[in-house]
């Protein structure tokens, strides 16, 4: 098929569609994943209850299919081994043959199948250690973001611009040949006195000067009038202020994962962080929040920030890191506890443009 338009009035039964027609027609504009923007993105959690987890509302498109879930659905994992740790994973399953798309739970299984008949989108793979009694939200690793084995629903993916690119690529040769065919020109008009004359001028060019008062020279004592702006690096020796020096300050405010965030101070190189407020979720141990620092206030280094919790200092701390991500390694800590904390670092991050 070469050509195809959707849809028609049937005539006669010269228009009969069918699912494929629709999926089709779907799959052309709508990425195959998870939709992150419907209710909670079929997200797996914990249950807080012994060896069950549950997978959230959301929905989901796979190769134009559509998947939706309006309820919280809850999934037992199987009993834990006595001998060895194991890797169960959860995926949705998009079955031709069956013609369905539903959750799947795989113990010690974390492969994706993908095929002419089946099709899975791996949504979260589950850590069960030997003997273990209970699955918290520390064992389960969230696979949604991962392009390779399931990734989000998006429109109008890789839009091709490469008609444009040959439109621009056209434009600029075009200029370049009338510039060429100008330049020759001039040269022919000019005539020999002419020739001789921008020829002397461009000799001078070399040779002529500022007046000596307008310059700064490379040694010797001057005074320097007048606002002056310095774009790149500046070294001094022994320098002595008579004035005031102004460092420029700006603030922000992020979030940091978990219905947590912090207040930003950056002065000249010199970031300051604080926080207080109360987390949206249990917070686990190896926790990785989606959240980034904004560009403008992320360390030098890796720099762990540490925070009372309900008024006692406990192992729980951030790591800050310089390529702007954000992880939660400490103490596993219940909702609705109080954080609060300050911290400063440097940073070598361009000045951050005011929001």
């Amino acid at each position: 098929m070469t050509q195809y338009s959707f849809p028609w009035n049937d005539v006669n039964g010269d228009r009969l569609y069918d699912a494929e027609d629709f999926m089709r027609f779907f799959a052309a504009f709508l990425k195959t994943g998870v939709v992150m923007s419907f209710k909670d993105g079929l997200r797996v959690q914990s249950a807080q209850n012994g060896m069950n987890i549950q997978v959230g509302a959301g929905s989901a498109v796979i190769d134009g299919g559509s998947y939706l879930n309006d309820e919280a659905i809850a999934i037992q994992v199987n009993v834990a081994s006595s001998i060895q740790d194991r890797v169960d994973s959860v995926v949705l399953r998009m079955d031709k043959n069956a013609r369905a798309t539903q959750l799947f739970y795989k113990p010690g299984d974390t492969t994706v199948a993908r095929n002419d008949t089946v099709y899975e989108l791996q949504l979260a793979t589950i850590s069960v250690k030997t003997n273990a009694t209970q699955i918290t939200d520390v064992d389960i690793t969230d696979m949604r973001s991962d392009p390779t084995v399931c990734g989000w629903s998006t429109p109008f993916d890789n839009i091709n611009v490469d008609g444009i690119v040959d439109q621009y690529k056209g434009i600029f040769e075009q200029a370049d040949v009338e510039f060429q065919d100008w330049f020759n020109n001039l040269k022919n008009q000019l005539d020999d006195n002419q020739a001789t004359n921008l020829q002397n001028q461009i000799d001078n060019l070399g040779s002529e000067k500022a007046n000596n008062d307008k310059v700064v020279h490379n040694t010797g004592d001057e005074t320097i009038a007048g606002k002056k702006t310095f774009t790149d690096d500046a070294k001094f020796s022994n320098l002595e202020v008579t004035g005031k020096i102004t460092q420029p300050y700006i603030s922000t405010s992020f979030a940091i994962g978990y219905g947590l965030s912090v207040t930003a101070k950056r002065v000249g190189n010199l970031v300051t962080i604080t926080f207080r407020g109360s987390n949206t979720t249990q917070l686990g141990s190896g926790a990785s929040p989606t959240e980034k620092i904004p560009l403008g206030y992320r360390p030098v280094e890796a720099e762990s920030v540490d925070c009372l919790v309900q008024g006692r200092h406990l192992d729980t701390y951030y790591y800050f890191n310089p390529d702007g991500s954000i992880s939660y390694p400490g103490e596993t800590v219940l909702v609705n506890s109080y954080f609060r904390g300050v911290r400063s670092y440097f940073t070598n991050d361009p000045w951050p443009v005011a929001a």
